[in-house]
């Protein structure tokens, strides 16, 4: 019997499935970069989600933005939100995407970010 996901993992890929790939959800996208974001972020979670949750990676360092701005205020927003790149390794420290690395930060350090799919549309 195959392991059940964990309620985080379940919660990234309800939330990325909450959204139209042709809808951009949130300020500071363009349409053309949403379509690109939407389809990484839901293979990151396909291949990389058991891993990056077992290393504590959280839903505000991978799909945090700001509340009005979205990812116009990039200090806000969330790695997998604002590169349209492929993940090549996730560990507790760091995600290594295509040519540079991503250094976790904890906490979240900017108050009143919110995940992505929790956008007023």
């Amino acid at each position: 019997m195959p392991t059940p996901l964990p309620s985080t993992i379940l919660s990234w890929s309800r939330g990325l499935a909450s959204f139209s790939p042709g809808a951009v959800p949130c300020r500071g996208l363009r349409p053309d970069e949403w379509c690109e974001t939407h389809l990484l972020c839901g293979e990151f979670v396909e291949r990389w989600g058991m891993q990056a949750h077992a290393a504590g990676w959280d839903t505000l360092r991978l799909f945090g933005i700001h509340p009005e701005l979205g990812t116009i205020r990039g200090d806000y927003s969330a790695i997998l939100v604002t590169l349209s790149v492929d993940v090549h390794e996730v560990t507790a420290e760091w995600t290594k995407l295509e040519s540079w690395t991503a250094y976790r930060r904890e906490p979240v350090k900017m108050p009143g970010t919110i995940q992505m799919w929790e956008t007023k549309r």
